[in-house]
């Protein structure tokens, strides 16, 4: 079977990568729950099974759509070597936080951090998808420590800095759209438990 679209091959197998990710990783360490009453693992579940979807769809049209003449050969903004460095930051920050008896949440935090800071030095044409998913990794570890507004503003803020421009008033506007709309949806709306500031001024 000839791949007939090699980014659609590779965007295909890095959702599917991301979402089972995201699968396994919820149901091994939180609750389900229901429907009616969602634990802690509903929801990644939920959307990982969905971007494995999607991912599987890409996949598919890799394979089924017409070759296009034109099209320039694929260029990735990392490499192999790059990847491998990425994997061992984390694993590295697991013994070390095992070591040192800090939580997990903290050294994958901590790893991200150091990821994001290597890539903007040393690939910075691989900016824009570390920077994205780095601001969803710090969504999903600030969320109880800092609560719901806090860890939408290190997502949104994040991310942003992975675009080609970076506009303070822009984003603003985007984060006071997206944390009215997440507290009236989800908070008040969906009644989820989600905290709002960090324990402290709660």
């Amino acid at each position: 079977m000839k791949i007939k679209s090699p980014k659609d091959l590779w965007a295909g197998l890095m959702f599917v990568g991301f979402g089972l990710f995201f699968v396994v990783w919820a149901w091994t360490h939180y609750q389900m729950g229901s429907a009616v009453r969602m634990g802690p693992a509903y929801f990644p579940t939920l959307l990982g099974g969905l971007l494995a979807f999607l991912g599987a769809l890409v996949l598919v049209e890799a394979f089924a759509m017409e070759e296009d003449p034109k099209a320039e050969p694929l260029k990735l903004p990392f490499s192999i070597i790059d990847l491998i460095v990425g994997i061992g930051l984390y694993v590295v920050a697991h013994y070390v936080a095992k070591l040192t008896g800090i939580s997990d949440d903290y050294a994958i935090l901590g790893a991200t951090a150091a990821l994001v800071l290597l890539t903007i030095k040393f690939r910075p044409k691989a900016q824009a998808l570390v920077l994205i998913s780095a601001g969803c990794v710090a969504y999903g570890y600030l969320m109880k420590p800092l609560g719901l507004v806090l860890a939408t503003a290190a997502l949104v803020f994040i991310s942003a800095f992975g675009g080609h421009e970076f506009k303070w008033k822009e984003v603003s506007i985007l984060y006071v759209v997206l944390i009215i709309f997440s507290v009236l949806v989800f908070v008040k709306g969906l009644t989820l438990p989600f905290p709002l500031w960090p324990a402290i001024v709660s």
